[in-house]
């Protein structure tokens, strides 16, 4: 999720527990601090530590005792406050950590215990509907100031439309996996659901082995329609491929495997959904120039562009 709604979040909740003003900017920025990984010196290296240890619980938790413990000391907070402090934090940290897994990139949110990755596909890195009801909902509770009643109705309101916003994209989702499944019946099971900003519209992956890669069958779906809108077929071969390498490097399969020595790429492969890797020959013959990309970004219109190598032949 993006990060201005996980502050306008802090915000309204921060009003509608009537939290002193110190309290709220505290659980405001609780709820916006874990993105502090995405902070890198250079683009490909996003996906090496952003939703890294911080976007787990364990992080979450150690990030929120940071933080309370920095203003209790800050502001002389008795010992009575601080357990309260604690509880902001946490629940401004772990909101984070619960709507970022509503999208389509995965997180290990039980590290260190477990480095299994988990998204649930349900919603857009950026979903406009949940943005805007919690910007009304910002206004509302600033315009009304200090009427709780008001407050409190504001909150119930945007409570009910969010809750019917991903129930309407758990319903889609739903139905366009269906959709697709029913226009090939015979399909490997490995079907992936990737949602775009509209709740009603659908991104359905299907991947399937090829040569040593994936082969993805891309399908656009109006889920509330039950209907295809188009189809995109994108063929990545070598993608898996892990055999012994040796100077001189004469193969687009040898260069796949000389380009996962870099750690941006490791890391690039490790969080992308759909893999896929495109190489290329040098004009004096001497390079190969190996790009990953993720095909469900270039979908969505390159969000990330992916992660550039340059493999010498010799």
């Amino acid at each position: 999720m993006d990060l201005f709604s996980h502050g306008l979040l802090g915000f309204v909740l921060g009003q509608a527990l009537r939290l002193d003003p110190g309290a709220q900017i505290i659980l405001i920025i609780s709820s916006v601090i874990l993105d502090i990984d995405a902070i890198r010196t250079r683009r490909s290296a996003w996906f090496q530590f952003h939703r890294g240890p911080l976007h787990s619980f364990r992080g979450a938790t150690l990030v929120s005792l940071a933080i309370s413990t920095a203003y209790a000391v800050l502001v002389r907070l008795p010992a009575e406050g601080f357990v309260s402090i604690v509880l902001i934090c946490i629940g401004g940290s772990f909101s984070h950590v619960f709507l970022d897994l509503l999208t389509p990139r995965s997180m290990a949110v039980l590290w260190p215990f477990s480095n299994r990755k988990i998204a649930f596909d349900l919603t857009y890195f950026v979903d406009p509907i949940f943005l805007g009801v919690l910007l009304l909902a910002s206004i509302a509770v600033v315009y009304v100031k200090n009427d709780v009643q008001m407050i409190q109705m504001a909150t119930l309101v945007a409570t009910v439309l969010l809750t019917a916003n991903f129930g309407v994209r758990y319903y889609g989702r739903t139905s366009a996996i269906e959709t697709v499944k029913r226009l090939n019946p015979d399909i490997n099971p490995n079907v992936v659901p990737l949602p775009t900003l509209r709740p009603d519209r659908w991104w359905v992956a299907v991947k399937t082995p090829f040569d040593n890669g994936y082969c993805y069958e891309i399908y656009s779906v109006a889920s509330l329609d039950n209907k295809i809108l188009g189809k995109r077929t994108v063929k990545s071969p070598f993608v898996d491929y892990r055999g012994q390498v040796e100077p001189p490097v004469d193969s687009l399969q040898e260069a796949v495997v000389c380009s996962k020595r870099d750690k941006h790429v490791s890391a690039f492969i490790e969080k992308s959904r759909l893999p896929a890797v495109n190489v290329t020959l040098s004009d004096d013959g001497s390079t190969w120039q190996v790009f990953w990309y993720d095909v469900f970004t270039h979908l969505s219109e390159g969000v990330f562009r992916g992660v550039t190598v340059r493999v010498d032949i010799d």
